[in-house]
């Protein structure tokens, strides 16, 4: 069997662009809103990343996106601190731009994506980014099987994977993101 290396140039760029975008921007980058954003880039604004998701503890979760990420790390494309208070902090790393430009085509063509996905989600934090990913992911779920996208069934299917999220924040989130025409239920 002869060895095959993949080159994730376009993965990696991703990390890298929202590392440096984020920097000034979000309170807490780290590696849950990592992850959020990314799902958020991918299911919603269809920027092909690559990455399969599962529900997981803080909502849509992708192992192969957190291997991408540590990995990346040890190229220095990114650095990671860790913070008693806030947790993981991701930022911009010496060999960044680098990647960024090894992934100049990718990053161009969904730049407009990437843009949005910052402007509306880049300065929440990653418990707010963790049920709005979460209510994107059963949105996703309900369209998949075709089933009827009725707002309280909504909310009462999120309240009942997210317990710690009050009724009011959930139906908060989904008209937020009904206004961003990122949902549209059907009643």
């Amino acid at each position: 069997m002869a060895l095959q290396f993949t080159e994730r140039w376009d993965q990696y760029g991703v990390i890298a662009e929202l590392a440096a975008r984020l920097k000034d921007v979000s309170p807490q980058f780290g590696k849950t809103a990592l992850q959020k954003l990314v799902f958020i880039l991918q299911e919603v604004y269809n920027v092909p990343c690559g990455y399969e998701y599962t529900l997981y503890n803080y909502g849509p979760y992708s192992g192969d996106l957190a291997g991408d990420l540590s990995f990346f790390a040890s190229l220095d494309g990114v650095n990671i601190q860790w913070n008693q208070k806030f947790g993981f902090k991701i930022l911009p790393g010496v060999k960044s731009d680098h990647f960024r430009q090894r992934a100049q085509n990718f990053l161009s063509k969904y730049s407009d994506a990437i843009a949005q996905v910052i402007n509306h989600f880049g300065r929440m934090t990653a418990k707010e980014l963790e049920l709005r990913s979460t209510i994107i992911y059963v949105y996703k779920e309900y369209v998949y099987k075709r089933t009827a996208i009725v707002k309280d069934n909504l909310i009462s299917q999120v309240k009942g994977i997210k317990p710690h999220f009050s009724v009011p924040e959930i139906t908060a989130a989904i008209e937020r993101l009904i206004e961003l025409k990122i949902l549209a239920l059907d009643s």
